[in-house]
């Protein structure tokens, strides 16, 4: 069709286009729309083929039909629309459509447009992700990864370091980071970190960063709530990123006390009316979305802590539940001094039962009086029968409390078992 490499054959080119269309390919739309526009003149065949392929998702397609609209070809509506130029310019930038997004941010930036306001920050953003796509750019980025990576730390510093002055949102990052690693001072991490949130779309790690600056200062400066607000406007950009770790760190401050603002509440669908661990629990089950299901994390775990809070207040509400709460604790108390207590008897057993054993042979020797003079066996016999009769008693006392003690821990256990049977039903 272009003769590229080949002898030019529009009657080939168009057979191949319509062929490839009828498969189903976009830009082959796009392509039989070019040329009916510009080699036949026809522009009615050429905007209906440029129709189909923009609903089909051709940023080409949509920036092609705008140019139709501004020049007035088109046959639908033959005079010159900007409106809708605009629109098809607006759909094409949103895909990545570079002169597109130039056509756009224009209207945007001069508001010149009946109908669309006025909205400089909205056309910087959409030029920048435009400039970003400079070849030049990405040549020094990736002689600054492969500094990185060969371990000359300082060389790809300094070219991230340009790169990250014209504004790139990631040069920044590793900029930042690096000043981490070098050892370098400490405005220098925080400047870059600084920089990088300004971009229209920070990476969380940054906006995480600077969350922790501002409340790590917020303890040495007077203005310290002022500071805990700002971290907690971080944190929630990092959430709204959906960044689990910045949930948490939101679920930390709430505890503590500090009002989420309301933005944080619309992207939880929670309302400032809700109770506080209605809050922290639908933002850690969100967070828990976030993260691996079968990982044990800080959002699980804390998630835990705030659901078993809330069954133990729902027992503390019924007395019977509340003299069971306090049974348990003293059954806790019980098995914590019974159990060494029993260990400790277990270990004098032995011990007190040969003391008896040698008692009463002692006792039988002597009454034979086969070696042993009478007197001599009536005062030693007597003596080693009331040693014996008193380590007897011991040990049945000692019995006595070993069976108290395993019928006290018994109850305990069962006291326990319908303790937390009583909680699990109240958690699940």
């Amino acid at each position: 069709m272009k003769g590229q490499g080949v002898k030019r054959n529009y009657t080939r080119g168009f057979q191949l286009l319509e062929r490839a269309a009828a498969m189903g390919s976009i830009n082959a739309l796009n392509g039989l729309g070019w040329y009916h526009g510009i080699i036949l003149k026809d522009y009615k065949n050429a905007v209906k083929y440029f129709k189909q392929a923009a609903l089909n998702g051709s940023d080409d397609a949509m920036f092609n039909l705008g140019i139709y609209h501004l020049s007035g070809d088109n046959p639908d509506m033959p005079w010159r629309n900007e409106t809708a130029a605009f629109q098809q310019f607006l759909n094409a930038s949103r895909l990545g459509h570079i002169a597109a997004s130039v056509e756009a941010a224009w209207y945007l930036s001069t508001g010149s447009l009946e109908g669309v306001s006025q909205d400089v920050e909205r056309a910087v953003i959409m030029l920048k992700k435009v400039c970003e796509q400079n070849g030049h750019l990405g040549f020094m980025i990736k002689e600054a990864l492969q500094a990185y990576l060969r371990g000359s730390w300082k060389e790809a510093f300094v070219k991230y370091v340009l790169a990250a002055e014209t504004g790139l949102g990631f040069a920044q990052s590793n900029v930042a980071h690096l000043c981490e690693e070098l050892n370098l001072s400490h405005d220098c991490q925080w400047r870059y970190h600084n920089y990088s949130i300004l971009n229209y779309d920070p990476h969380p790690s940054a906006l995480l960063k600077m969350g922790d600056y501002y409340y790590s200062s917020s303890s040495m400066r007077e203005d310290s709530l002022s500071l805990v607000g700002q971290a907690i406007s971080m944190y929630g950009r990092a959430a709204l990123a959906g960044s689990p770790q910045g949930m948490y760190n939101l679920v930390v401050l709430a505890q503590q006390g500090h009002r989420l603002p309301s933005s944080i509440h619309g992207l939880f669908n929670v309302s400032h009316r809700d109770e506080q661990d209605v809050v922290v629990e639908k933002i850690l089950q969100r967070c828990l979305e976030k993260e691996d299901e079968e990982a044990v994390t800080p959002c699980s775990l804390a998630l835990l802590g705030v659901r078993m809070g809330k069954a133990l207040r729902r027992m503390t509400q019924n007395s019977a539940q509340l003299l069971l709460t306090y049974a348990s604790l003293l059954s806790v108390l019980i098995i914590t001094v019974i159990l060494p207590l029993q260990s400790f008897l277990e270990q004098r057993v032995p011990h007190h039962r040969a003391v008896a054993l040698r008692s009463r042979t002692s006792s039988h020797v002597g009454q034979d009086g086969v070696n042993l003079n009478r007197e001599q066996d009536g005062i030693m016999g007597g003596t080693l029968r009331v040693a014996g009769n008193q380590w007897l008693t011991i040990l049945n006392g000692e019995q006595w409390l070993r069976q108290t003690g395993d019928l006290a821990v018994t109850l305990s256990g069962v006291c326990l078992c319908a303790f937390w049977t009583t909680l699990l039903y109240h958690l699940l």
